[in-house]
């Protein structure tokens, strides 16, 4: 039974079935792309229905070649090691430049820098950097992490592209990029009573962080209580159009194409909350098959970092799997009401470049991993 439930595959061959689970999630996200944004896109973009549909095909393709690429035998995923603190160098200057001159401020936000005429948004590139460079640190010092001043020194690391991220402002990815590296550095030796402290230390530092923002504070507030006293501006009016979406869904869902809340009810519904239009164009059951790809595709993550020798490679694998695994709880979290409100795209399957070229390129450096499994 246990052989059938663990799909091997013979050391130097890519996994096919993680191969095959990112391209159906790549192409379930061009179909629910295409079908969240058109009236959207008609509207912004003077006629263009096909503006998103346009751009997420583009960034398919581009990160599709990315995939092969990082997935080549002939570019071993060791070779980033040698190259991971200046990947960390490289990634920290693109999140400097989105201050400078080279940024795109868009609505208060410096999330973005402009490379000819496409935006990219840095803090994409700087998560894969730093769970390179945390692999490589685990590495190296895989017999002495069980030491305060080692898990410190990662930190330290980790906490200058804390600020980086978190003054954007981008606060929901500075949290989801520590807890991937938390992970990581649990998984790589460090005690489980120095990761509490670390965990303490942070959750205070955010509480003051949420506590010291007032519009941070009142949507916080407005997800534990949504009284009259709460500004309009950040009420629950996201959550309970989401939730509306897929509750109209029912089982089998209204068909794909004919939803009523991307008709401008809900929100960013080809972005953060296209979860919430899958619900209500494929339902319940489509919904499932969504969770049950990405759950796949972890397994098959951890599968790897668990029978790969190499400790690299290993807390490499465990890294991406994690990021792919803590981004996809939070953005549905967020859309069925588990979390607060948090810019956080569903790798794969939401609108947005940048995201979806590095996710592939991601997941063609764990598909490089899985050639040097041994089971």
């Amino acid at each position: 039974m246990q052989q059938m439930l663990i799909n091997k595959f013979p050391r130097g061959r890519i996994d096919h079935f993680l191969l095959f689970t990112t391209l159906c999630l790549v192409a379930l996200g061009i179909a629910m792309v295409y079908s969240s944004s058109n009236i959207i896109a008609y509207e912004k973009y003077k006629g263009d229905s096909f503006h998103f549909l346009k751009t997420q095909l583009i960034a398919s393709v581009i990160g599709l070649i990315g995939l092969a690429v990082a997935a080549s035998k002939y570019l071993p995923y060791k070779y980033y090691r040698q190259y991971a603190i200046y990947l960390l160098v490289f990634a920290a200057l693109l999140l400097l430049s989105a201050y400078s001159s080279f940024g795109q401020n868009i609505g208060g936000f410096k999330r973005w820098i402009k490379i000819f005429k496409m935006q990219f948004q840095p803090v994409e590139f700087a998560k894969l950097a730093l769970i390179i460079y945390v692999a490589r640190f685990l590495s190296d010092n895989a017999d002495k992490i069980r030491r305060m001043r080692y898990v410190l020194l990662s930190v330290s690391v980790l906490f200058i592209f804390f600020l980086l991220i978190f003054f954007q402002p981008d606060f929901g990815t500075a949290v989801l990029i520590s807890t991937v590296v938390f992970c990581m550095l649990f998984a790589g030796g460090a005690r489980l009573s120095q990761i509490i402290i670390l965990g303490i230390i942070a959750g205070i530092f955010c509480y003051l962080a949420i506590h010291s923002n007032e519009y941070r504070w009142q949507r916080w507030e407005a997800f534990w209580n949504n009284s009259s006293d709460i500004p309009e501006r950040v009420k629950n009016y996201q959550l309970w159009q989401s939730k509306n979406a897929l509750a109209a869904g029912g089982i089998l869902g209204i068909g794909i194409g004919n939803s009523v809340y991307k008709l401008f009810y809900l929100p960013y519904p080809h972005t953060d909350f296209i979860f919430s239009i899958i619900g209500e164009e494929l339902g319940f059951i489509g919904a499932i098959i969504v969770i049950a790809l990405f759950m796949a595709l972890v397994w098959r993550g951890f599968h790897i970092s668990f029978y790969v020798k190499d400790t690299f490679g290993s807390m490499l694998a465990l890294g991406i799997s994690a990021l792919f695994g803590l981004q996809t709880i939070v953005n549905i979290g967020v859309v069925v009401g588990l979390f607060p409100t948090k810019g956080l795209t569903l790798p794969f399957i939401s609108s947005g470049g940048s995201s979806l070229m590095m996710s592939l390129i991601a997941a063609g450096i764990l598909l490089n991993i899985s050639r040097e499994v041994e089971e």
